[in-house]
């Protein structure tokens, strides 16, 4: 199989029963088979779920639940509050199908917007002419980014954050680093192109006091595991230096 598309969803069924219908015409002549893992959704995710957990397993947990159970050679990772622009999963899987040396290549999460409209979109791309820029990137993308499947061979999710959002994406950022493979970005068209996402979906269903409890939780975990970290510094001449530092995270 050549394509595994993997959706976490969590009361998430507006965008993700939009994007579950516009898929079929996106993937048209592309081996390739759906997973969507419910992280234990009441508004109509579970019936559109190939796994559906009874409770909020977490962002990690989800992810690898996905992954497992993928037979693709190429696995999409998507959030359940993004709507894919369509032919950008097309055009992730044709760049990687001719650049070998792209393990991982994704779109930047802070090039979205969350303004829709009563006739669709609204300061956002309806179709992926190309991808601008593609380059080496240092930040992740696995909420909405295209990776080999041997890249789960030496990196995983980590469900030890347990429960909640933050700090999953910076950590399987690092473990790839560690494990000497590139985290790849590209435009939607153009440097600034957008995508829709429902921002903040995860913070209304779990509520702000509970969101702000887990993430400094699972922050403090982060901290104690990478208490060291790679950063880039000006050396002068436009040129630029990877060098190891203590986590600036860490309190003293």
């Amino acid at each position: 199989m050549k394509l595994s598309i993997n959706i976490l969803t969590w009361n998430t069924f507006k965008v993700t029963h939009e994007t579950v219908h516009m898929l079929p015409d996106e993937l048209e002549g592309i081996d390739s088979e759906l997973i969507i893992v419910d992280n234990g959704s009441n508004d109509g995710c579970q019936d559109l779920a190939t796994i559906k957990n009874t409770e909020n397993l977490g962002i990690s947990k989800g992810k690898n639940q996905g992954i497992d159970a993928s037979k693709g050679e190429y696995i999409f990772l998507l959030d359940g509050d993004i709507l894919p622009v369509r032919n950008s999963i097309r055009m992730l899987l044709e760049y990687m199908e001719q650049n070998r040396d792209c393990q991982a290549i994704g779109f930047m999460p802070n090039k979205f917007c969350n303004v829709r409209n009563n006739s669709g979109h609204n300061g956002h791309e309806e179709y992926c002419h190309t991808l601008y820029n593609p380059r080496i990137w240092k930040g992740h993308c696995i909420y909405y980014g295209m990776y080999r499947r041997e890249v789960f061979d030496k990196i995983r999710m980590d469900e030890n954050m347990g429960p909640g959002y933050g700090w999953e994406d910076i950590d399987s950022y690092e473990q790839m680093k560690h494990s000497g493979i590139d985290q790849w970005v590209a435009g939607m068209n153009f440097e600034s192109g957008k995508y829709y996402h429902a921002i903040n979906s995860s913070i209304r269903n779990m509520g702000m006091q509970m969101y702000m409890q887990t993430s400094l939780q699972r922050g403090e975990y982060f901290k104690q595991k990478w208490n060291k970290i790679e950063a880039t510094i000006y050396v002068g001449d436009g040129q630029h230096k990877d060098i190891m530092v203590d986590n600036p995270c860490l309190t003293k």
